[in-house]
Parts: structure tokens; C-alpha cells; sequence
């Protein structure tokens, strides 16, 4: 028998026996539920599924939600998705499917794109934000002198040769799948560690300029077919972006044409927008990102608001007029915000954290925001938990001050500096009559007068320490987690002037 012959007849089998597995039930599900599978998926493993079989190969196309990630580009090895053992799938797949007159679907108009994006995107950018051939040699000076390692070498190839991929798909997919249509939208670059990888402004002014296409080129929904928003609006709901380089042309988009925007998240990002304005946002979270001159995030509908780190020009002051928000958290570092940080009242308030990073005394009084802090706790008086870290003992003024916290039900001081005679502990503790659970974290105490041998001594405590010192929590208790501190004269303070308050209401725990 002819070889070839005999190898045919023993692979008749093995598709008989594919057969008898019984129908393909996955893809006998409704569009939309497979869209929902597709939508957890990355973007990449989302293009992959067109090889599956004829039922999958354009469903991606009209997938709701897209993640692209470059972490996807990074694995040193990458499944490649078969189909009958001979069809496969590359990176370039879907530039395939996508026309030749479609944006990015060439080299030559990517290429223009690009030049025309850079001066479109950040063209407020000055000469230090721009990125020449220079830029990305002097970027790899350090490792100049093992050029000669292919080991080294071979790593930067690697690093650049993943962002090309990643770079091409990117844009490949984004001329096939209309943003303005979309559901959601992330695009992350995350961080190239090493001097080998492409530097980091150059990956983010890259990234904006896709996202500049898409917003220049990407057609809303076709007038008629959705009824709750005008003709040229997108339909998109959620947007994360991650390392990109934004400006006032992409805050106007969003304000103008995102009308039913409702998550924005930004991290790591470089930001040159001076406003943030929303009139259907419900979620903002700022996460890392150096905001340079932004002066007002103000949205009426605004439901949850995070500012956690990053930095923002020190001559400009950021008001929140956020009036119906029910969750802030406001971590920033006194440094990186000296132009202070101007917070309206908020009514619907629930929860609030606020964390001051770095909080320094010496210089305190010459730092606007650490002139602030008084006024943005009176922002935040109808809170029912509060969470205060970094809060230095110029918080309260010489003068006796008084505001209100009436719903206030938990209040948790984390490194606080109490050294004032506890005068910002009482503060609270006398404007809270509604107060039920008080933790005290790491908290620096007033220091006590030593012993020649070095030992704390406790120092009886007089009538005059308590004037004045006296609240009615009925049903308060207190955990103070302590390290180097002696807090026994808090303990004896917080009996003497509360009368309804036990020992029993009180843990103490200390830690190394």
C-alpha cells in the first residue's frame, strides 16, 4: 500500500470521533451572550476567537467592551488559537480583514498619522515633552558600554519588537472597531521596566494619538437609532485609560460629545486639562496622574470621586464643586499639591478617607493646602465614617473652632499628630455627639518627661488639662494601636471626661 494512501485511512478516524463529540453549543448561544463572554476577555484573545469557526469570525467586530493591554504583548511565549491543526492566527490577522483605505491600515498613512497626531494631540506640549530619534538613543546611554552582550541586546529587541505588535494591533483595531459605539473602552500601556524598553513619553504620546484618532475619526451612532442622546454623541459609558498624555481637546470630548459617559478612570497619565467637567459622569478616579494645571472637576451627577496621588501645578488651585457625591477619597502629598485643594460642601457625604502624604510642620505654614485642611474637613462634617490620615497638629487654628458632625458614627485617625494636647481629638470628640466606634492609629502622642534612667514618666494629670475637655458619646468605644507611645494618660483623659464611657469600651494593642 502506497504511504501516503495508508496515512489517509488512519486519519478517517480521528474526524469520525471529532463528530461524534455532538454539536458546538457555545456557538449556538445568541449573539449577545457571546458578546458578554467576549467582553471579559482581552482584546487580543477577543480577535483570536474569529478562527473558531465561521459562527465567530466577524464577532468580534461588534463586541461591546475592549481591554487593550500591552501586558498581552509581553509573554515571552504566546498560545496561538488552531483551528483543524492547520489555521492559526498572527498578530497581523486582522489587518487582513481591515481595507486598504481604512486609517492605520497601511504603513505609509499610520506613519502621517502619527507625524500629525503628535503636534494634534499635545500641541500645548512644549519642547520638553517632544520625543526625537535622539531622545530614544540617549534613553539607552546607560547601557551603552554592554552593547557588545547579545544577551542585552537581544532583551531590547524584544521590548521594542513587542511594543511594534502591540502598536500594530492596536491600530488595526481601533480602524475596525468604533469606539464611538462602544459600551467601554480601556487602553493601558503600563510601565516598560529597564533601560531597554521604549521610553515612557514616547509610548504615551503614541498612545494618544490613537486615542486622538479614534475621537477624530470614530462616527457616533447613526441619527435615529438612539433616542436618549443627540446625533453626535457617543454612546460610551465607561473609559480607563492608562499612560497616556491627555489636553483640553480630549476634556471637551468628553464633556461635549460623552454624554453618557458615567466611569472615567485615568492612572498614571499626563495631564494637561485644566477643567473636568460632566454633566452625566457618576464615577472619576485620578489615580497617579500629573494634572499640571487642573483648576475645577466639577460635575453635578458625580457620585464617587478619587484623587490618589500625582501632582498638580503649585500656583492653581482645585476646586470640587461635586455637590451629590457620597464617597471621597483625597490622597495627596503636600508637595506635589502646594496650590491647595478648594472642596464645596456635599450634603449626600457617606464616606470619606482623606490622607495627607508627607505632612511636615517645619514648613506647613507656608504650604497653601496645609493652610486648607480646617476647611475641607468642614466639607466633609456630614460624613457618617470618616478616615483621616497625616493630619498635622496645625490643623485647628489658635482659636477655638467648632463644627458640627452629627451623623458622624466612625472616625479613624491614622498617624496623626495629636501632640497639641490632643486639642484636634477633642475637637472631634466634642463635634461628634453621634460618635460610636474611635480608632487611633499609630498616633503620635504628647511626649511625657523622662526619668534619669530613661524611663516615661507619668505625669498625674491636672484639672486644667481637662478644662473644657468633656463630651456625651453614649455608646462610644475606643481602640488605640499604639507603638512607642505611652497611652495611658489618653486612657485616663478619655475616662475622666467622658461620663458614659468604661474601661471595657476601650482596647488598647500594641504593635512593634
Amino acid at each position: 500500500m502506497d504511504p501516503a494512501e495508508a496515512t489517509r485511512k488512519r486519519a478517517r478516524p480521528r474526524r469520525r470521533r471529532r463528530a461524534a463529540a455532538g454539536p458546538d453549543l457555545l456557538s449556538a448561544l445568541p449573539d449577545c451572550l457571546l458578546h458578554a463572554i467576549m467582553s471579559s476577555l482581552k482584546a487580543r484573545q477577543a480577535v483570536q476567537t474569529c478562527v473558531l469557526s465561521t459562527r465567530w469570525r466577524d464577532l468580534w467586530r461588534s463586541v461591546p467592551c475592549l481591554d487593550i493591554d500591552l501586558d498581552e504583548f509581553r509573554a515571552e511565549t504566546v498560545a496561538v488559537w488552531t483551528a483543524d491543526a492547520e489555521c492559526s492566527i498572527s498578530d497581523h490577522s486582522i489587518a487582513s480583514s481591515v481595507g486598504a483605505d481604512s486609517f492605520g491600515s497601511s504603513d505609509d498613512s499610520s506613519d502621517s498619522d502619527d507625524s500629525s497626531s503628535g503636534s494634534d494631540v499635545n500641541s500645548s506640549d512644549s519642547e520638553n515633552d517632544d520625543i526625537s530619534d535622539s531622545d530614544l538613543d540617549s534613553s539607552d546611554s546607560s547601557s551603552s558600554s554592554s552593547s557588545s552582550d547579545d544577551d542585552d541586546d537581544s532583551k531590547k529587541n524584544k521590548q521594542w519588537e513587542d511594543w511594534k505588535k502591540f502598536e500594530d494591533f492596536t491600530m488595526n483595531l481601533m480602524a475596525c472597531c468604533n469606539i464611538a459605539q462602544l459600551d467601554s473602552f480601556r487602553l493601558h500601556i503600563g510601565r516598560c521596566k529597564g533601560s531597554k524598553a521604549p521610553p515612557t513619553s514616547f509610548r504615551q504620546r503614541q498612545a494618544a494619538g490613537c486615542l486622538r484618532r479614534a475621537m477624530k475619526y470614530c462616527a457616533p451612532d447613526p441619527p435615529g437609532q438612539c433616542k436618549v442622546l443627540r446625533s453626535g454623541s457617543w454612546r460610551l459609558k465607561r473609559l480607563h485609560l492608562g499612560h497616556v498624555r491627555l489636553d483640553d481637546r480630549f476634556a471637551k470630548h468628553i464633556s461635549s460629545v460623552c454624554l453618557s459617559l458615567e466611569d472615567l478612570e485615568l492612572q498614571d497619565c499626563s495631564c494637561r486639562i485644566r477643567s473636568v467637567t460632566s454633566d452625566s459622569l457618576k464615577n472619576l478616579v485620578l489615580r497617579n496622574c500629573t494634572l499640571r494645571n487642573l483648576s475645577e472637576i466639577a460635575s453635578p451627577s458625580l457620585k464617587t470621586l478619587v484623587i490618589d496621588g500625582g501632582a498638580n501645578a503649585n500656583d492653581c488651585v482645585l476646586d470640587i464643586l461635586t455637590p451629590a457625591v457620597t464617597y471621597l477619597h483625597l490622597a495627596v502629598n503636600f508637595l506635589r499639591f502646594q496650590g491647595s485643594i478648594s472642596t464645596n460642601e456635599m450634603p449626600s457625604l457617606v464616606k470619606t478617607s482623606i490622607d495627607f502624604h508627607d505632612y511636615k510642620d517645619t514648613w506647613s505654614e507656608d504650604n497653601k493646602l496645609g493652610g486648607v485642611q480646617f476647611k475641607i474637613l468642614c466639607s466633609v462634617s456630614n460624613a457618617t465614617s470618616l478616615e483621616l490620615s497625616g493630619l498635622g497638629k496645625k490643623v485647628l487654628s489658635k482659636e477655638r473652632t467648632f463644627q458640627e458632625f452629627t451623623n458622624l458614627r466612625n472616625l479613624f485617625l491614622g498617624s496623626c499628630d495629636l501632640s497639641n494636647n490632643f486639642r484636634t481629638l477633642e475637637f472631634f470628640l466634642q463635634s461628634s455627639p453621634n460618635l460610636e466606634k474611635l480608632t487611633l492609629h499609630r498616633c503620635k502622642f504628647p511626649a511625657h518627661p523622662k526619668k534619669k534612667k530613661g524611663k516615661l514618666k507619668l505625669v498625674a494629670t491636672s484639672s486644667s488639662e481637662f478644662h473644657g475637655f468633656d463630651f456625651m458619646c453614649e455608646n462610644l468605644k475606643v481602640e488605640i494601636i499604639y507603638k512607642d507611645v505611652d497611652a495611658r494618660k489618653l486612657v485616663k483623659l478619655l475616662l475622666h471626661a467622658a461620663v458614659n464611657l468604661s474601661k471595657n469600651n476601650i482596647t488598647l494593642t500594641k504593635v512593634n
